[in-house]
């Protein structure tokens, strides 16, 4: 099912804008209480397809996902621009803005447009889901991804 929303997010960003506005999904999280999740990934890339197909499509993460984040796709491939915080470019230029030129990954960014995690890699719908939870309650704000996965 988010395969299926994931393209159509794809195919109506191509038809209807040839920007993203992170400002806009950021003000939009902030109201809700909300992070920001940006999916970066790149076209045949057997790691971010997997992503897709597997850790995205798990049951337990899209509902994840659906109830605490504003989910925004990036596909590299697309030829859509990014505007983030006065800067305005292609997604790859985005992506390596924000520091992180490796497929796939995941960026989490609060209220505040403060980037808070940034996950580069493949991770595992288990692995996934640990991270939606840390980001969701802010557990980054007092210890480390691996201080967090003990705690659980």
């Amino acid at each position: 099912m988010l395969k299926v929303f994931i393209l159509l997010i794809n195919i109506l960003g191509i038809v209807f804008a040839q920007n993203i506005n992170v400002d806009d999904f950021i003000n939009d999280a902030k109201k809700a209480n909300k992070h920001v999740l940006i999916f970066l990934h790149k076209p045949n890339c057997g790691y971010c397809e997997k992503m897709i197909d597997f850790t995205l499509d798990d049951e337990k993460v899209e509902n994840e996902i659906k109830k605490n984040f504003v989910f925004v796709d990036m596909n590299i491939g697309d030829d859509i621009n990014v505007s983030f915080d006065g800067s305005y470019g292609s997604i790859r230029e985005f992506a390596k803005f924000i520091g992180d030129d490796f497929y796939p990954t995941t960026v989490f960014i609060n209220g505040k447009k403060e980037v808070v995690y940034t996950q580069p890699a493949y991770q595992d719908e288990k692995t996934f889901f640990n991270i939606l939870r840390y980001i969701d309650t802010q557990a980054y704000k007092d210890m480390g991804i691996e201080e967090f996965k003990q705690k659980k």
